[in-house]
């Protein structure tokens, strides 16, 4: 009974696959699938920092308005733009240009640091915000800003001098030698950049270097006076004394002063020339009687020459007394020269 049952199960079970499978080959045509829906195109993507084309076109308006003089007029086209779209980064930079261009360094920093934080790729606006940064003596701010424009123009020549000044104004001059060489390469002929170069080596010790830029600067601007008396300091600095001396002639010949007069006192002193020396040292003091550095000069050359006389010229010891507690009295805080007059008993 049990097989006969198990017998009759089987070929049921059969047939109801075969039926199935069947079903699945029949000669009936498939139903037709419906094809999906396509997606909604995208949304045209609008950068709203950019301007329309009717904004560009009074933005350019409002720029002229800077170069007219027209500040307010061009700051009110400005402002009227951002009522229309706050993210305009050109009508930011507007502002910031024509704050800056009126000497208004504080109202022109936040206008040009909106624009760089709404387009960090933006020249203008990191170029602006650096430059006003900078004139602010916020110098560490705006050697960053600087950068970032190089980042979008590696070859710009105002940002290259920028970040080179600043940089020796953070009192970093290794770092501002770079930029300013890289200026230099792109204009060989910016005499001003070859000045700041010759700066930025003597600023960090490159007193050969320093002299080779300043003797070509001087060639391309002039006999500027703060120049020639760079040129003087690194000369003496480099114990090349005779040259220190004809500088400094130069630089008492185009611009006289207290200071040029004491450069070339020191040069001569260093040569050995020591009526030269206390000339020049005297020279400055006409121009400036409570000149420190100067009286000490006239009080070292005095003593020496009642040291050399075996301290018998007394007019000598006299005038270096004199000068001594002459500049004592311009600036007390001067041990070495207290020195001096208790050692010689002056």
């Amino acid at each position: 009974m049990t097989s006969r049952s198990r017998m009759t199960i089987v070929p049921g079970l059969i047939a109801v696959i075969a039926v199935g499978i069947g079903g699945c080959t029949s000669d009936q045509p498939a139903a037709e699938v419906v094809d999906a829906p396509f997606p909604p195109p995208p949304r045209p993507v609008i950068d709203i920092r950019r301007p329309s084309a009717e904004q560009a076109v009074r933005a350019d308006e409002a720029k002229a308005m800077i170069t007219e003089g027209r500040h307010a007029d061009a700051i009110r086209t400005f402002e009227a733009l951002l009522d229309e779209n706050p993210s305009l980064t050109v009508a930011y930079v507007g502002i910031g240009q024509a704050y800056e261009d009126l000497g208004d360094y504080q109202r022109a920093e936040p206008a040009y640091a909106r624009a760089a934080r709404l387009d960090p790729r933006d020249f203008d606006a990191q170029f602006g915000h650096g430059t006003v940064l900078r004139a602010l003596g916020r110098l560490k701010e705006a050697a960053r800003a600087y950068q970032m424009a190089l980042s979008i123009r590696p070859e710009d020549g105002e940002s290259l001098t920028g970040l080179g000044a600043t940089f020796i104004e953070l009192e970093m001059p290794a770092g501002a030698i770079a930029p300013i060489e890289r200026r230099i390469e792109l204009d060989p002929d910016d005499g001003d950049a070859r000045a700041m170069l010759g700066t930025a080596y003597m600023l960090a010790g490159r007193l050969d270097d320093a002299v080779d830029a300043y003797e070509v600067a001087i060639e391309y601007v002039g006999n500027d006076p703060e120049l020639i008396g760079n040129l003087v300091e690194c000369y003496a600095r480099s114990d090349r004394h005779r040259e220190a001396a004809n500088a400094g002639q130069v630089l008492v010949a185009v611009a006289p002063s207290p200071q040029a007069w004491e450069r070339l006192g020191r040069a001569y002193f260093r040569l050995g020339d020591y009526d030269a020396s206390v000339e020049s040292y005297r020279r400055a003091i006409e121009l400036d009687p409570a000149f420190w550095p100067a009286l000490n000069g006239v009080g070292v050359n005095e003593l020496n020459r009642w040291l050399r006389s075996e301290r018998s010229e007394l007019d000598a010891r006299e005038a270096a007394a004199d000068a001594f507690r002459a500049s004592l009295r311009a600036n007390p805080d001067q041990p070495k020269v207290v020195s001096l007059l208790t050692t010689y008993g002056l």
